[in-house]
């Protein structure tokens, strides 16, 4: 095989990879932002029903919206660990590592 073939195979698969990796990050990237409009919503209609209702007295209030507040925040971070996770699974796989393919073989194999 020609030097030339071969760097012009491997320029190719170096692109065709890097494709594949922006395409998979932007996927990512939008689940991401999707998830977290859905989730700001959904908080803050809970917020509302809580501001609102007239069967609650001010402190139960609190309490609701506290328990509202930190239901969000757990809900985030599940989030940022559920894609970052993703994230890497992908670049590991993609670069071919070892304990990346294992462990989403592992993953799947208990999906």
């Amino acid at each position: 095989m020609n030097n030339n073939n071969l760097i012009q195979a491997t320029n190719e698969q170096d692109t065709m990879q890097s494709t594949i990796i922006n395409e998979v990050r932007q996927k990512i990237s939008d689940a991401a932002i999707n998830a977290e409009n859905t989730s700001k919503e959904k908080y803050a209609a809970k917020e509302k029903l809580i501001a609102s209702a007239d069967d609650m007295t001010t402190q139960e209030k609190l309490d609701a919206m506290d328990s509202n507040y930190d239901r969000r925040n757990q809900e985030r971070w599940q989030n940022v660990l559920r894609f970052a996770a993703m994230s890497f699974s992908v670049v590991g796989i993609a670069i071919g590592s070892p304990i990346a393919v294992k462990n989403v073989r592992k993953l799947l194999s208990v999906a």
